[in-house]
């Protein structure tokens, strides 16, 4: 294992476009052979000011980080990204998109985590607009590691994916950033973001699946939606969205948008429906009073 730096030269290119400064500490500790969070202290070991987190760091800690890489640090400004309600724990950050990094492995770059990717409520690379996927924990130091391709989508499969995303926007834009929520859907977006960590989580007394693992994906789907593989206990109230925050995985996060959208969104057609033979009651009870609004 090697040491890692003290001096601090880190031996890396610069960052990619768009790229996350945790994503870059990590590229770190894979050359180093370390964790992130020992690259992070040995940057800082000597800074009686914190120094802040990975992806927002102090401006004493963002100079330390451009000299490491012989870059200026202003060059490093566009690349922080401060914790917000509507991104992904900084902890859960841990998602790709295949089109992305199969361009990079094309073109001979490191594979790196895209700051766009991030956003809690949506599931899609903004750039080539693919189904975003949860990268392998060692992402950055795995040379084993194959990009597994986009499958050719049906009509229908593209249109689930479609509703989703306009569900997960919709909410979003909402909550966070004043627009309009649609009328048409009834019980409002804090109501409707309760529903969805109702679907998400173990509301039982007991140990169980949340109702997202009852979602049935079929066809290429099957790998893109879906619930927990394990039963859990059940959730803590009030339920937080901070834990919401914290599922990493696109997948399951499509599982509740999606179950969500088909209780709300009016009209849509059978096609689009997550599988259920009837509504789960608390569902029913959300769509009735939407319906009653």
């Amino acid at each position: 294992m090697r040491t890692a730096p003290t001096g601090q030269r880190w031996w890396i290119s610069p960052p990619r476009p768009d790229e996350s400064l945790r994503s870059l500490v990590l590229r770190v500790a894979a050359l180093y052979e370390c964790s992130a969070s020992t690259i992070w202290e040995c940057l800082n070991k000597d800074e009686a000011c914190p120094s802040g987190d990975m992806d927002l760091p102090s401006c004493i800690a963002l100079r330390r980080m451009g000299a490491a890489i012989g870059i200026r640090p202003s060059t490093l400004l566009a690349h922080r990204q401060a914790d917000s309600q509507w991104l992904l724990a900084p902890s859960a950050r841990n998602i790709y998109c295949p089109s992305c990094w199969s361009e990079d492995q094309q073109r001979g770059f490191p594979y790196s985590i895209r700051r766009s990717w991030n956003w809690v409520l949506r599931t899609t690379c903004p750039e080539h607009g693919q189904p975003l996927r949860l990268a392998p924990d060692d992402w950055n130091i795995s040379s084993t590691f194959v990009v597994r391709s986009i499958p050719s989508l049906t009509n229908r499969e593209e249109g689930v994916l479609d509703l989703i995303e306009r569900f997960g926007e919709s909410l979003e834009q909402s909550l966070y950033f004043g627009a309009a929520w649609p009328a048409a859907w009834g019980i409002g977006a804090h109501s409707a973001r309760q529903l969805l960590l109702e679907m998400s989580f173990n509301v039982n007394t007991v140990r169980d699946y949340p109702q997202t693992n009852f979602v049935r994906a079929s066809g290429n789907l099957q790998e893109l939606i879906r619930g927990p593989k394990h039963q859990e206990e059940p959730a803590a109230k009030p339920l937080t969205w901070d834990r919401y925050r914290h599922i990493t995985d696109p997948a399951i996060r499509r599982a509740g948008l999606w179950s969500a959208a088909w209780a709300l969104v009016p009209d849509l057609p059978e096609e689009l429906s997550p599988g259920w033979a009837t509504l789960p009651s608390h569902i029913e009870l959300y769509r009735r009073r939407a319906r009653r609004d």
